[in-house]
């Protein structure tokens, strides 16, 4: 499967939007941040299939449970492609010891969630996550935070694993 991440990261798709987008069959996940490409749940290398089960909130991998993943490429039904690019921005912020305000560069991460049919290689779902919002302070240690929570709630909702939501 890891052989096929690039493939995967690139396959191309006709546009057909569903309504209401539904994952069917087995399942990959292939992720491209800023062109690092990763398949969800396998080893950079291919050799591991990790089972470990989903953790919600601190979610970057492993966004659904284990046994919906296909293990190779011709058992792929539903292909969800995760395409996250970095960008920047800047603000005004003050520096209070020194009484003065400047312009600040910071980065922000926008991803696009694309839900493919992968036999028809149909997009049936697509969804953009993430904000750019500036940083309340920056520092040595401010970095730019994937949307992570955001990609895994709706692929929850479009797996049809979304608790329902009180009314």
């Amino acid at each position: 499967m890891v052989a096929k991440k690039e493939e995967l990261s690139k396959f191309a798709t006709t546009e057909k939007l569903s309504k209401t987008p539904k994952i069917k069959g087995k399942i990959a996940i292939v992720r491209n941040s800023d062109g690092d490409i990763a398949i969800d749940r396998f080893s950079e290398d291919g050799a591991t299939f990790d089972t470990t089960p989903t953790i919600t909130v601190e979610t970057f991998n492993n966004f659904l449970p284990a046994e919906i993943y296909a293990k190779t490429p011709d058992e792929i039904d539903t292909l969800i492609k995760i395409d996250c690019v970095t960008k920047k921005d800047e603000a005004l912020y003050s520096d209070f010891n020194s009484n003065r305000e400047e312009m600040k560069i910071y980065e922000y991460v926008i991803c696009d969630v694309g839900i493919v049919d992968y036999k028809t290689a149909t997009l049936i779902g697509k969804k953009q996550v993430g904000r750019n919002e500036p940083p309340r302070r920056i520092d040595s240690r401010t970095i730019a935070r994937h949307p992570w929570n955001e990609i895994s709630a709706y692929l929850a909702t479009v797996s049809g694993r979304a608790k329902p939501t009180a009314k």
